[in-house]
């Protein structure tokens, strides 16, 4: 009896996203150092099809602190398992696609915005909701 509800639990489906589903703050589970924000501004208002990335701060080569790399707002769409974004402080119109998949109140997410945006992720992230 126990491998069968082993196996079932191993088996569980993710969840279908939705903006609804992604609404609130996430942050990443192991280092903790990355907070995304969806469909929320600073405040907590609604703002749609957003998401706000907070990374840490580091210094710049003037001694300024500064948001790392990657921090700041972003719009989205998701389709299927994937989440289209585009840079809001950027000109360009054009959405990335980035693997998206929600399951046991974790989101795994391709990492798009440790590079800065419009790059080929470098790992996938697991958030968890706060």
């Amino acid at each position: 009896m126990i491998p069968l509800i082993v196996s079932l639990v191993a088996c569980q489906k993710a969840e279908t996203i939705s903006p609804d589903t992604l609404t609130g703050v996430w942050v990443e589970k192991t280092g903790r150092r990355d907070t995304l924000i969806f469909n929320l501004d600073r405040t907590g208002k609604p703002l749609p099809k957003t998401i706000l990335v907070n990374r840490s701060r580091v210094i710049n080569a003037e001694g300024s602190l500064v948001p790392s790399l990657g921090s700041g707002y972003y719009g989205y769409d998701v389709q299927n398992n994937s989440i289209l974004v585009v840079s809001l402080f950027s000109s360009s119109t054009q959405r990335s696609s980035y693997k998206i998949e929600l399951q046991d109140n974790q989101l795994q997410l391709e990492n798009f915005f440790e590079l800065g945006f419009n790059q080929p992720a470098t790992a996938t992230r697991t958030l968890i909701r706060l």
